[in-house]
């Protein structure tokens, strides 16, 4: 087995030069500078390379942890997905201001309940409504609404008193309706139907990933004509967050006086389910003789 020939020292390296041709110094000089050159330049070269796949390996992980989360997840503000705002069935007057048709009064509750019509047409609730708003929480932490509040657009202004009203109401006892609040108040805020408390001066709500909850709200005015949004204040992440929920058409809620005389012009209600009733129809003891 041979031995690694010793490292020579400059000095023994000056010694061996000695005595030998001019040219064959200047040659060793050339060549021992281009090795020093050559073996930088690897270096260099070794460690652009390293850090390229670097580079290629992080963003490819991070590209792969992405597709693993849901859209938006890094955004401010999407803790919460709103997954859906329906107005609730049979839970109140609706009036349509302008002139509007419909085949008999299971096509007009079933329109005034589907949330593409109410997107597309200009619709009160007359007196009374309720809201439901379905949340679902969007992080691994919980996301936790610290308050949710009605928030008027605008000044209210005097009863709607024209249109058509379709009389969408329950035949009988509704469901248990958790939060209640009129909008038409000084100060509107969300009340607990249980125990008549503001609910979110002493509750919360927490939203696990994927968790999801109803938050059904009864809206009432006297004699207002009022439009409002839902504001939800959460922490998310431990970042306070404000959302704003709207109606169908991501447009402000609306809420109008209901007029006990039927200040209308056409009237639909369970009593005549083939035709619109005049106001003084619909207030007669006996229904028309044509209705059925």
């Amino acid at each position: 087995m041979e031995e690694e020939a010793p490292e020579k020292s400059p000095d023994a390296m000056a010694h061996a030069t000695e005595g030998r041709p001019e040219s064959d110094q200047q040659r060793e000089g050339a060549t021992r500078s281009i090795m020093r050159f050559t073996k930088k330049h690897v270096l260099f070269v070794s460690a652009a390379i390293a850090a390229a796949v670097l580079a290629v390996f992080t963003s490819g992980l991070a590209n792969l942890v992405t597709g693993l989360l849901p859209d938006g997840w890094d955004e401010p503000g999407s803790g919460i997905k709103v997954v859906d705002v329906r107005r609730q069935p049979m839970s109140g007057p609706v009036l349509i201001p302008e002139a509007v048709e419909f085949d008999d009064m299971t096509d007009a509750r079933k329109k005034v309940n589907d949330p593409d019509w109410e997107a597309q047409h200009e619709w009160y609730a007359a007196g009374r409504v309720t809201w439901e708003v379905t949340l679902v929480g969007r992080h691994r932490d919980p996301v936790v609404i610290t308050d949710l509040r009605p928030e008027r657009t605008g000044p209210c202004t005097e009863r709607i008193e024209r249109g058509t009203l379709v009389d969408d109401i329950p035949q009988g006892e509704g469901d248990k309706i958790e939060l209640r609040t009129a909008i038409d108040a000084g100060s509107p805020e969300l009340i607990s139907v249980e125990d008549g408390t503001a609910y979110f001066d002493n509750g919360t709500v927490t939203l696990e990933k994927g968790e999801t909850v109803i938050i059904a709200i009864q809206a009432t005015s006297a004699r207002q004509t009022c439009q409002w949004v839902l504001e939800a204040d959460y922490v998310d992440n431990g970042k306070r967050e404000t959302m704003t929920i709207n109606a169908p058409g991501d447009r402000p809620f609306a809420i109008t006086g209901y007029g006990e005389d039927l200040p209308y012009e056409l009237i639909w209600a369970e009593a005549c389910n083939s035709r619109a009733m005049t106001p003084e129809e619909a207030s007669a003891s006996k229904k028309p003789a044509d209705c059925n």
